[in-house]
C-alpha cells in the first residue's frame, strides 16, 4: 500500500497506476483533438481568386451601397478595408466575420445571403485587405471557418 499524506487515505499501486494510465490516455487524446484542429490564418492564402471574383460581385448587388464601392464605409456602414477593419477583426475567426455577415446582413434583407455567399463575401474582403490568395476556395464549412483567425501583418 502506498500512504499518502493523509494517514486515512491509502491507495494500492494498481489503483493508482490505472488512474495515472486513464489520466494520461485522457490527456494524448485531448492533444490529438488539439492537432486536429489547427488553426491557420489567413496569410496562408485560405481563399482562391474566383472565389474573391463571385464575392465582388455580390458586393456589388447587396453591400456597395451602403459600405461604399470602394470599401471606405459612410456614415452608416463601417469601412471594410484597412486599418479600421483589420483593428475590428484582428484575433477573430473568418468564421466570426462570415457569420456576422450572414446574419445581420444588407440591412435591408436580412437573412438573404446564405453561408456559401457570406464566405465568397469574406474571400473578397480578404482580397482588398490584402491577404493572398490560394489554389482553393475558402470552404463554407463553419466548423472549419472558425479554425480560420484574422491576423493583422
Amino acid at each position: 500500500m502506498i500512504s499518502f499524506w493523509n494517514p486515512k487515505v491509502t491507495m494500492s499501486a494498481a489503483v493508482l497506476g490505472g488512474v495515472l494510465a486513464a489520466y494520461h490516455g485522457e490527456t494524448s487524446a485531448s492533444g490529438a483533438a488539439q492537432d486536429a484542429a489547427k488553426v491557420t490564418t489567413v496569410a496562408s492564402g485560405v481563399y482562391s481568386a474566383d472565389q474573391a471574383k463571385r464575392g465582388q460581385t455580390k458586393y456589388n448587388q447587396v453591400c456597395g451601397n451602403c459600405h461604399l464601392s470602394d470599401l471606405s464605409g459612410s456614415d452608416q456602414a463601417p469601412g471594410l478595408a484597412g486599418g479600421e477593419f483589420l483593428d475590428r477583426w484582428d484575433g477573430q475567426s473568418v468564421g466570426d466575420l462570415a457569420d456576422r455577415i450572414r446574419t445581420s446582413m444588407p440591412q435591408d434583407d436580412i437573412g438573404s445571403l446564405n453561408t456559401q455567399m457570406s464566405v465568397d463575401l469574406v474571400a473578397y474582403l480578404l482580397q482588398a485587405n490584402n491577404f493572398p490568395a490560394g489554389q482553393e476556395e475558402l470552404k463554407a464549412d463553419r466548423g472549419f471557418l472558425k479554425t480560420v483567425m484574422i491576423k493583422k501583418k
